[in-house]
């Protein structure tokens, strides 16, 4: 009798799995929605595998092996939205103590700033907001008989603009906010038309918008950040597929300035059991009850994919009669957010985040840094350079036979100002980091880094120096000891190596050296070293000339210093090592040095 091969046990905490999950095949978990009192914070356990730890919908490729994955959350003070009249514009809004920011949320077609609070996924988005220290303010927009904003009247005096700023001089003028208070948008559908729209003339800090191609001047004009978010099945008549293609042009158009921006188009994904309990309508058992409905008349395929736009499928009327209208507008929301159509919903909340906070400064700004160091504010041509982003792709890829491009179907571009593309080879690449080789002939200055996953895009500013020295450290972080090798040469002339590390149950540490009767040679790893003639190594406040400073010659973009260790460090204990090539100072490694 054969043996009956077993798929891996998945274990999901505080969040729900996906179907019938198969080795080498993708699974999706999702975590449960946020609360007043908790919102999410990343997954634990077996990250490594997932493509976006951070994401609370998130997929991964089946390893063959048990997984164990918890969705962590955050507790934080439950709030309460409040309703004001600023200028005799009614608002609704919550400001946190000592916010950090302003989030103005604009409305789609046919909506109201109140609506936004009653939504389930607008509401989810709105909790992370807060939690992250911002406030947050919805209004209507002028217009009230097709409940559209004005994106026809260009500048300050734009109706809707004159209203958000009534809204804003109100609130000053309440003690509600400072006048210096940072101001972001937020926008869905014709919400996000407008918060682009808008943009160049309300400087806001950032700008995230979902289910829209975002307004054809900002594009060409804005100069912060932005984020698209756009669901694949989008069945708009003014987005649809043509709108999809046209918020990449818009995308790319902005990114091509210099200017970070993220797009994301995000594909369908299963109708997992527990779905519907995300509304603030249905109960769990509600969920069960519907996903049992749509399972025994197949509307969902055996991975509990709808077989068709749920607005093809009449739903409507199998739903007990006990099913308000309410309920099932709360229904609909959910499938059109499972099958991706035009409906918003809050999976991707770290990334508006994350947006306004290196808008704000608050976070340190998304650039490729030395992939020896994992840091510097420039990368060097003929150097190996790391770059860190969430949902690079979906697991671990090593080019084994040098850097390729295309690597797991990661793209790279470097883009110069007068628009010359240079594609990037890859090392490597992971869900949250990727490191490639920079060209020889890229040139000097300014350039963008555009990164395709994908339906996934990222792009952000980087700069091309002659010189970025990093030396590659033993625990693979820029810091402690450094990878290196010692040539010790005794006085009858015989020679060996050895290193200047040594394993320890938290990784490596500094190996004592000592010197004896010996001479003793240190051979520093590095990259963004040869750009320059002028190498020098500082050690312990010794200024040393290299005896070798250059390519390491089996390995592309890794460079080599070999210096002689001065006698003088005989006892001396613990001594930092740093690398300056053509005046830049590279990350500092230590050694330790013994009688």
């Amino acid at each position: 009798m054969g043996l009956v091969a077993q798929s891996p046990r998945i274990v999901v905490d505080q969040g729900y799995l996906s179907k019938n999950p198969k080795p080498g095949l993708k699974a999706h978990i999702w975590a449960q929605q946020n609360t007043s009192t908790r919102v999410f914070a990343g997954w634990a356990g077996d990250v490594q595998h997932l493509l976006d730890p951070m994401a609370p919908y998130t997929t991964f490729t089946v390893p063959n092996a048990d997984l164990t994955l918890k969705a962590n959350y955050r507790t934080v003070p439950s709030w309460t939205v409040r309703a004001g009249s600023f200028n005799s514009i009614p608002v609704s809004y919550y400001i946190p103590p000592e916010p950090i920011g302003l989030v103005f949320i604009f409305h789609g077609t046919g909506g109201s700033g109140a609506g936004q609070f009653v939504g389930s996924e607008f509401l989810s988005l709105f909790r992370d907001l807060v939690a992250s220290g911002f406030g947050v303010a919805a209004f209507d927009s002028l217009n009230r008989e097709t409940g559209q904003w004005n994106t026809t009247v260009t500048g300050p005096a734009n109706p809707d603009i004159v209203r958000v700023n009534n809204v804003l001089a109100g609130m000053r003028q309440q003690g509600i906010i400072s006048g210096t208070l940072p101001l972001l948008a937020f926008g869905h559908s014709n919400g996000g038309f407008f918060a682009t729209y808008s943009a160049t003339v309300m400087n806001w800090v950032a700008v995230s918008i979902s289910s829209v191609q975002g307004a054809i001047g900002a594009s060409t004009s804005y100069t912060g950040p932005v984020a698209w978010w756009m669901p694949k099945n989008d069945d708009h008549p003014q987005v649809g597929p043509a709108g999809l293609a046209t918020s990449i042009t818009r995308y790319e158009s902005h990114v091509n300035r210099g200017v970070h921006a993220r797009h994301t188009i995000q594909e369908a994904m299963p109708l997992f059991p527990e779905r519907f309990a995300r509304s603030l309508y249905l109960t769990m058992a509600d969920s069960l009850e519907v996903y049992g409905i749509f399972k025994a008349r197949n509307w969902i395929d055996e991975d509990d994919f709808l077989v068709k736009n749920p607005n093809e499928i009449d739903f409507r009327s199998v739903l007990p009669a006990r099913y308000t209208e309410t309920m099932k507008i709360a229904v609909s929301g959910q499938l059109e957010g499972t099958h991706m159509t035009h409906e918003f919903t809050n999976f991707t909340p770290h990334i508006t985040v994350d947006l306004f906070l290196r808008g704000l400064g608050l976070r340190p700004p998304l650039r490729p840094v030395s992939g020896a160091s994992f840091a510097g504010t420039s990368i060097a041509p003929n150097s190996i350079a790391t770059v860190f982003t969430n949902a690079l792709t979906s697991g671990l890829e090593v080019a084994e036979s040098g850097p390729r491009v295309n690597l797991r179907g990661v793209n790279g571009v470097l883009r110069s100002t007068g628009g010359a593309e240079t594609p990037v080879p890859w090392f490597f690449v992971s869900p949250s980091q990727g490191s490639f080789l920079v060209p020889a002939g890229v040139a000097l200055g300014n350039v963008t880094l555009k990164l395709q996953s994908g339906d996934r895009r990222v792009a952000f500013p980087a700069t091309i120096a002659s010189t970025s020295p990093g030396i590659f450290a033993a625990n693979g972080n820029g810091q402690g000891v450094p990878a290196a090798v010692i040539l010790r040469v005794k006085p009858d002339n015989s020679r060996s190596t050895e290193f200047p590390f040594v394993a320890g149950v938290s990784g490596f540490s500094a190996a004592p050296i000592k010197f004896g009767e010996d001479r003793l040679f240190l051979d520093l790893y590095a990259t963004g070293v040869r750009g320059s003639a002028s190498v020098q190594v500082i050690a312990g406040g010794e200024t040393i000339a290299p005896l070798y400073a250059g390519a390491q010659p089996q390995f592309v973009g890794l460079d080599q210093v070999t210096i002689e260790l001065p006698r003088s460090f005989v006892g001396r204990g613990r001594v930092e090592v740093t690398v300056v090539s053509g005046g830049v100072r590279s990350n500092t490694v230590e050694l330790n040095f013994i009688e």
